[in-house]
């Protein structure tokens, strides 16, 4: 279905086109250089250059490209062009295990072709494609201090959910915090429905970018789409007969900190949490990242090792259906 609606894609305008991974993937990893310099990981910097590589050899370039690149590399959506010169791109995938629920990434243009409303024509084509690829919610991230984005998002329907900061624990940092978190203890199995529930109070728009809140991630024998596995440990901050805060742990080689805390005590029971997970998971043995809300537990994570990385607003466009038809919520 995705295909058919690609291929009937009008261009509104002479430099607006459908992208097409087998001749356009290298402009593509280019104009995303350019454009995110210095906000790309080392994950995002190693794909764009396996992109332009690919890219370079044509056709040959776009079969290895489907072995060898996720599939964020091969995406549906648009480019803007001028003087055969891709200059503008905004890129869409539906989301691993949700089809009705489409993600729009690198949406860029270049500095020279700015302000002329490139990005708006570009985010409208992708977003009338998802819906007529039968999306429900588009969702997007967008740097937090990218105030004009915001704007831009914001005018077409998108709602914030969400600014969250990406932090980063080195391999190799000492952790010496033994006896901190005293108040802290592992949760039972029986437990997980609590979780779920202080889950879906603090953090309704998901855990993990770009999927959705799923119980899995807490069940004893879950497993989440995200990670693959059950969770290596919970450990819960209960008082009085409630659940206060929780940590679980994720991944072999990077581990991943999904922290939850009782908005009421947001800033203030982090460390415990924090400090029984590193000292349980070995820490100096590890790289450990994290997604926190923006402006919270700042301090606490500085002087636990923690360095901030880039903070995102989470945003969406939400749709429901009715007699067959999309209507916006």
């Amino acid at each position: 279905m995705t295909a058919g609606v690609i291929a009937r894609a009008s261009q509104s305008s002479p430099g607006l086109r459908p992208i097409d991974p087998r001749r356009d993937m290298s402009q593509v990893a280019d104009l995303i250089e350019t454009t995110f310099r210095g906000d790309l990981d080392g994950t995002a910097r190693r794909m764009v250059r396996e992109m332009r590589t690919l890219g370079r050899i044509g056709w040959v370039g776009w079969a290895l490209s489907r072995l060898l690149l996720p599939p964020a590399a091969r995406p549906f959506g648009f480019v803007w062009e001028e003087n055969e010169r891709i200059v503008g791109n905004a890129s869409l995938l539906p989301v691993s295990g949700h089809p009705r629920r489409w993600v729009m990434a690198n949406v860029a243009v270049h500095p020279e072709y700015r302000r002329r409303g490139i990005a708006r024509q570009m985010v409208d084509a992708s977003d009338h494609l998802a819906r007529k690829a039968g999306a429900e919610a588009i969702s997007l991230q967008v740097e937090r201090h990218n105030k004009a984005a915001l704007s831009l998002y914001h005018s077409m329907g998108y709602l914030s959910l969400a600014t969250r900061t990406t932090w980063r624990r080195p391999r190799g940092l000492p952790w010496s915090g033994a006896g901190r978190g005293q108040s802290v203890r592992l949760r039972r199995a029986s437990e997980w429905p609590q979780q779920w529930a202080l889950a879906e109070r603090v953090s309704p728009e998901g855990l993990i970018w770009p999927h959705p809140l799923e119980p899995g991630y807490f069940r004893p024998t879950g497993l989440g789409r995200y990670f693959g596995r059950a969770a290596k440990l919970h450990l819960i901050r209960h008082e009085a007969g409630q659940l206060l805060g929780s940590l679980s742990v994720h991944g072999t080689g990077v581990r991943r900190f999904v922290l939850l805390v009782d908005p009421a005590l947001q800033g203030q029971i982090e460390e415990g949490l924090l400090s029984q997970a590193l000292s349980r998971i070995r820490a100096k043995q590890c790289s450990i990242v994290l997604d926190y809300p923006s402006d919270v537990a700042v301090e606490t994570l500085r002087g636990m090792g923690f360095r901030e990385e880039r903070a995102l607003t989470w945003m969406r466009h939400s749709y429901v259906r009715k007699t067959g038809s999309l209507s916006e919520y």
